[in-house]
């Protein structure tokens, strides 16, 4: 299904579109992100932030400082809390949308996995994803197995 995908926060308080394609998605299993999430692992889509387009409501920005000057900031629903994505600030066209927010999330499958050195046992990685047990080398690797498989799909050699 091509964009734009439509999205919204747990009460409907907050409806957005992504407006284009994803540029990669992966699963963080690294402990920061289990603890952030209260789960297994986070999901994590990274989109063009200017192709995010708030279509009602106003979410908030919360931000975290983590310390020797790093921050999180994220955008949430003021009512609900849910969170919508993130907005690195040393990357300010890019954000880190949560894809369960999507009414198609199920459209997406991950790429790949990372931290899988803090992987909890139970959950399952499908055969034939890359997995690496910390973080990737280069960020582009993650963008190039999102390139691949879309192209995979296009010419109909995936699932």
């Amino acid at each position: 299904m091509p964009a734009p995908y439509i999205g919204s926060c747990l009460c409907g308080q907050i409806n957005f579109e992504l407006r284009d394609e994803p540029l990669t998605f992966y699963v963080c299993h690294c402990t920061n992100c289990q603890r952030r999430t209260g789960g297994a692992a986070l999901p994590v889509m990274w989109v063009r932030r200017p192709d995010l387009h708030i279509v009602e409501g106003e979410p908030i920005m919360l931000t975290f400082d983590f310390g020797r000057g790093r921050q999180r900031r994220s955008k949430a629903c003021p009512r609900c809390d849910t969170r919508l994505w993130a907005e690195p600030m040393d990357q300010p066209d890019l954000a880190i949308l949560r894809p369960g927010t999507l009414q198609n999330q199920s459209e997406f499958s991950p790429i790949a996995h990372i931290y899988t050195r803090s992987k909890q046992p139970w959950f399952l990685i499908p055969e034939g994803i890359p997995a690496f047990e910390g973080r990737v080398g280069e960020q582009e690797e993650l963008l190039r197995l999102w390139r691949e498989r879309k192209i995979d799909r296009c010419q109909g050699t995936q699932p």
